[in-house]
């Protein structure tokens, strides 16, 4: 099953069981070309996705070519100033958007997680020679299928968050499930 079909059953399931996640459809961001083209793939498929745990949005910088162009590039950013593709918000107040990152290496195309404290650190630490992180797939389309629409999912809430996690109610692990596309 591709990633439009899970997406088309995740929303099917959602609109049956209203388990409360969030699936909004894509605002078709324009190819671009400097961008690898899986990035552009997977945000025609969705806006935003999220439940308790995570929220993954489409990066308004990605939206066309000139916003690309003209985005924020921050000289001292530890992380080379990779594209934030969504974040983890475990316990996080419904009104908060984002917690710690889950981002894409525009370079070599993995997508990782950093703690926000590890980065807030190495930020104003400048010597540090590398920040903490946590590779979680070896490029995007790969990450969505198998971490976030697939049965990798839980391997990404102990990656990001903890074992702890596995135990606590999840509305978007109850909707994988239902979906049958986790074990």
């Amino acid at each position: 099953m591709n990633l439009r079909e899970k997406l088309d059953l995740l929303r099917r399931t959602e609109a049956e069981h209203h388990f409360g996640v969030i699936i909004e459809e894509s605002t078709n961001p324009e190819p671009v070309p400097d961008l690898p083209p899986a990035v552009t793939e997977v945000f025609t498929l969705f806006s935003r996705l999220g439940g308790d745990n995570f929220r993954f949005l489409q990066p308004s910088d990605i939206a066309t070519p000139a916003t690309w162009a003209e985005r924020h590039i921050d000289p001292y950013c530890p992380l080379g100033n990779p594209l934030r593709i969504g974040c983890e918000r475990h316990g996080a107040p419904a009104d908060i958007e984002c917690g710690s990152g889950i981002y894409l290496d525009l370079e070599d195309g993995d997508v990782y997680f950093c703690d926000g404290d590890d980065y807030v650190h190495a930020y104003e630490n400048t010597d540090l020679e590398t920040v903490e992180t946590t590779e979680l797939a070896p490029d995007i389309a790969t990450f969505f299928d198998h971490h976030v629409l697939g049965a990798g999912y839980p391997r990404l809430v102990t990656a990001t968050i903890g074992d702890h996690a596995l135990h606590r109610p999840d509305n978007w692990r109850k909707l994988l499930h239902h979906s049958g596309l986790l074990d």
